[in-house]
């Protein structure tokens, strides 16, 4: 029989030594299984909440709303309806609730709820399209949305979650409805209020996890702040009034504001605070990157040129040089594949409504001022007054005392709009310039001497010819045909009339352009005044600035400008 000679079993105390490091591996292995399905937990739970802000935001951003049948609300956030709707209506105070912190001030209790409690059964139903609504008591939007910012239903049970977006406050100007920072209040939930609850720590887990959140969405905040309440806050928070309210900056012993980034470095400071939580800012509008396809609505006007798709672009090239050797000169076009264009450059066309600041000498001052103002626009008149007219023709001017506002064949036309721009927070020489002022200027651009006379072949004159009419500015050269007289001078007023009933953004209000020539009647020898004659036309220039149009009267005195400095 064969045998084999040498052989033997494992020993009991062989085999503790293998279950003792199969157990330690196992035991190791289950840790990093449960820290890693802690991490993913966390990265869910942090995504979950700036998919929220990331909506919200797209909300704010938008400046028109696209609705399901293809058609375009203006935003309710900057619509002054909501406004004069928002001491009784909800809905319409969800939408213009601003706060005016700045970032780094305290945050005061807001028993107004100033901002928005990030809740279905609060502001934020407001914030979802009205296909949400399954019953009368949920809060949705007037309009059926295009585009879902949010989704409709919040997560379940998301009261048990650690992380909970809890408040939003739209920081701007309540009367321009102004949006220009939004900040996102997440409450972290340790399990207890304990004030040595030692897992309260934990918020610092989370900071990866939206690390990896935001930038999967594009977001880039500008501020993420430590925030915290006392217990007492902390329990008023869950009640319907308190809700979001009672938090505040966490501070150093040296009044600067603690960024959640720098967590660890900053623990001794967090020992006795009862709850933690974490406030996000971004910046109205440009919180996110740009994207090719204009979706983003900040700053799109450039791209990536590689890509071979075409678009304007505003840049400044390094060390260039205009014609004049002026610097920094800014380049408006747009790149085409088109062969016939060899340089592949074609001019561009921005449709903006652009305001620019620059230095003006104020006549009404006597100094140069820095002021605001649009871009001119430039129209041609003519004034309507025919032969025909009445009192057109005046023999006696020292006795003529009609008002400009009574002539006939006077140029009137409406105020032009002006835009309302938000004052400077960093400049406070500008903080009452927010209103800009319609201005205009006229000047002559053809003229001739007409009194109405005709000329007939054999030399003599009568009353029966008509003033030349150059409403036509393509015939200017042949529409005086009339006898021709002397000029002497002329005189064009300009006037912004603005009844007392007007308010002050001048809608309403409309100029008045009226003229007078001197003529010398070659016929009758006698000097005359002529009022708008349609013989005259000008060139009006208007535009609107933050210096008013001068007004030299001075109760009936003619006051002058200030002679000019040397």
């Amino acid at each position: 029989m064969l045998t084999i000679k040498g052989s033997k079993g494992f020993t009991l105390l062989e085999m503790i030594v293998v279950m003792g490091i199969m157990g330690a591996i196992l035991a190791t292995f289950t840790v990093y299984k449960r820290k890693q399905m802690e991490e993913i937990g966390r990265e869910h739970l942090a995504s979950a909440i700036v998919r929220e802000v990331y909506g919200l935001l797209e909300f704010v951003n938008e400046d028109d709303i696209r609705l399901e049948d293809d058609s375009f609300i203006p935003n309710p956030l900057y619509d002054a309806e909501n406004k004069s709707l928002s001491d009784t209506d909800a809905r319409a105070k969800a939408y213009v609730s601003r706060t005016s912190n700045d970032i780094d001030d305290d945050l005061p209790l807001d028993n107004n709820d100033n901002f928005l409690q990030w809740d279905n059964d609060r502001s934020r139903g407001y914030y979802t399209s009205s296909s949400c609504k399954r019953s009368s008591s949920v809060k949705v939007a007037d309009a059926n949305f295009f585009e879902d910012y949010l989704n409709c239903e919040q997560q379940k049970n998301k009261d048990d979650y650690p992380l909970l977006l809890e408040r939003v406050d739209l920081v701007g100007d309540p009367d321009t409805l102004l949006i220009r920072r939004v900040d996102f209040f997440v409450r972290f939930e340790s399990g207890s209020l304990a004030s040595k609850d030692l897992d309260k720590f934990n918020i610092g887990n989370y900071s990866s996890a939206f690390s990896k959140a935001f930038s999967h969405y594009g977001l880039s905040y500008t501020r993420a702040d430590v925030v915290y309440r006392n217990s007492g806050a902390a329990s008023g928070a869950r009640s319907s009034s308190g809700y979001g309210n009672g938090w505040t900056l966490l501070k150093n012993s040296e009044g600067k504001v603690l960024s959640y980034d720098n967590f660890t470095k900053n623990m001794e400071y967090f020992r006795d605070k009862q709850q933690l939580g974490i406030r996000f800012s971004f910046e109205a509008g440009v919180g996110k990157y740009l994207k090719a396809d204009g979706s983003v609505g900040a700053e799109k006007l450039c791209w990536n040129s590689t890509a071979g798709t075409m678009t304007h672009c505003l840049k400044v090239d390094d060390d260039s040089k205009g014609r004049n050797d002026e610097d920094g000169i800014m380049h408006l076009t747009a790149e085409t594949t088109d062969p016939a264009d060899k340089d592949h450059t074609v001019t561009g066309t921005l449709m903006a409504n652009v305001v620019f600041q620059g230095e003006v000498f104020n006549s009404k001052t006597g100094i140069f001022e820095q002021a605001l103002m649009t871009n001119p626009v430039i129209t041609y008149e003519s004034f309507g007054n025919t032969k025909g007219s009445s009192s057109v023709v005046i023999d006696d001017p020292e006795n003529y005392t009609e008002d400009v506002a009574d002539e006939p064949g006077s140029i009137q036309l409406p105020v032009q709009p002006c835009p309302t721009l938000p004052p400077d927070p960093d400049n406070p020489n500008l903080l009452t310039k927010k209103a800009l002022m319609p201005r205009m200027v006229a000047a002559i651009s053809s003229i001739v001497a007409d009194a109405g006379k005709s000329e007939s072949s054999d030399g003599s004159t009568s009353n029966g010819g008509d003033f030349a009419d150059f409403i036509n500015s393509g015939e200017n050269r042949t529409a005086a045909k009339g006898l021709l007289d002397h000029l002497s001078g002329v005189a064009i007023q300009v006037n912004l009339e603005k009844p007392s009933s007007i308010p002050d953004d001048y809608k309403g209000a409309y100029w008045i352009i009226s003229a007078t020539t001197g003529v010398y009647d070659n016929a009758s020898g006698q000097a005359v005044s002529v009022i708008n004659p349609s013989s005259l036309s000008v060139v009006l220039t208007s535009w609107c600035s933050s210096i008013p149009q001068p007004d030299w009267e001075d109760g009936g005195k003619g006051a002058r400008p200030p002679k000019i400095s040397p």
